[in-house]
């Protein structure tokens, strides 16, 4: 018997050095209100080190395709600027004159393509940077908001307004959606 007196002392002497230690949160909800803080989403933006380095790595990916780029095109635009002096001096008969054209407008096609697959690889790299970012925010907000008992943030100022996190107990998607189908 005074062993399991012992026993429920020393559980209660836990749970009370536990509460004692936990951290507290920042934030306290009175009844049943949700505790809703914000952030400056244009703050976030400009003192993030994950988006500036992403930002940073981003640019230099942009000049070096833009190099890659203009290398490759530079043989292709001298020969189409070739093929056009020829055709324009006097000299090419009707057949080469055709013959040129056809090639310059080959030239064009494949530039422009060469111009696509680079504005695409940048977007591809654009959207990874901004899976990357949402994905690192919706971690680190999640564990903020947990820590400091924070149902929902907003996010405000110049890059828009909407909620950047928000805890899954105030979804009432399914609520709504009943209602608009009503």
């Amino acid at each position: 018997m005074n062993k399991l007196i012992y026993v429920g002392i020393g559980v209660w002497l836990i749970a009370l050095t536990y509460l004692q230690l936990k951290p507290n949160a920042k934030f306290v909800a009175t009844g049943d209100a949700p505790v809703i803080a914000y952030v400056h989403g244009d703050s976030l933006q400009q003192g993030m080190i994950l988006i500036q380095t992403l930002d940073t790595s981003l640019r230099s990916n942009v000049a070096t395709i833009d190099s890659l780029l203009k290398e490759q095109a530079a043989p292709l635009q001298s020969e189409a600027q070739e093929l056009i002096t020829y055709a324009n001096s006097g000299q090419a008969t009707v057949s080469e004159i055709e013959i040129a054209q056809a090639r310059v407008y080959e030239i064009e096609a494949i530039l422009q393509q060469m111009q696509v697959e680079a504005e695409n690889n940048v977007s591809y790299q654009e959207q990874a940077m901004q899976a990357t970012v949402a994905a690192f925010l919706t971690k680190s907000l999640k564990e903020y908001s947990e820590d400091n008992n924070i149902d929902y943030i907003l996010n405000w100022g110049l890059s828009g307004e909407g909620v950047l996190y928000s805890t899954e107990t105030f979804d009432v998607t399914s609520e709504v959606l009943e209602r608009l189908n009503e």
